[in-house]
């Protein structure tokens, strides 16, 4: 009586857990809305340190029409190219000395989808927030540098209601490489990719 006791509470537990697992597939498997360290976070990023150097996951799936938010953790910025460039033809374009790759402060190449926000502080510069509020000035760190991006995979064209203008052109299915545009940091490995899928009907 026992051992049958105990058989029938093995499976009941095996059956919640495949139950629970199933279920986690299944929200899983949505991809629409996907977090992405970008810098492995505030306690490692100084300057010169390696091990900041990096986008966790390196490897994302979202399906068409999701978001993709970059946690960034110190001095970085995320650029999404389109599919179709990958990191070897960035590596072509990788200046000797200047900071970053791509200019953060003139217009995006048209195969870049997404241009991060400048971690200098772009024009205007954003403003600082003090370690110590009540010494003003105490702090140099730009709030530029420790923020969230979200980075959008539309199915169609944001365009102005009244206008008609584009202000945020769609989405294609297919492998956006994604790396950080400070040339240290892309040297020293960071970059990962984001594989937008079409929607299953």
């Amino acid at each position: 009586m026992k051992r049958r006791t105990l058989s029938m509470m093995c499976i009941a537990v095996l059956s919640c857990v495949g139950l629970t697992a199933s279920r986690g597939m299944a929200d899983d498997d949505q991809h629409q809305s996907v977090a992405v360290a970008f810098g492995r976070g505030l306690n490692t990023a100084q300057q010169g340190n390696m091990v900041n150097h990096v986008m966790l996951p390196d490897d994302v799936t979202i399906k068409l029409g999701g978001v993709v938010h970059f946690l960034v953790a110190g001095f970085h910025e995320p650029v999404v190219f389109k599919p179709g460039t990958d990191v070897d033809d960035v590596k072509k374009i990788v200046p000797a000395t200047p900071t970053f790759i791509l200019d953060p402060t003139k217009p995006k190449p048209t195969d870049v989808f997404y241009l991060g926000i400048n971690p200098a502080g772009g024009n205007p510069p954003t403003q600082a927030t003090p370690a110590n509020p009540i010494v003003a000035g105490s702090d140099t760190r730009s709030n530029a540098r420790n923020r969230v991006e979200s980075v959008g995979f539309p199915a169609k064209d944001g365009k102005n209601r009244t206008t008609g203008v584009v202000l945020s052109e769609k989405a294609e299915p297919g492998l956006y490489l994604v790396i950080c545009n400070v040339t240290e940091h892309f040297n020293d490995g960071m970059f990962g990719f984001v594989e937008v899928k079409k929607p299953e009907n």
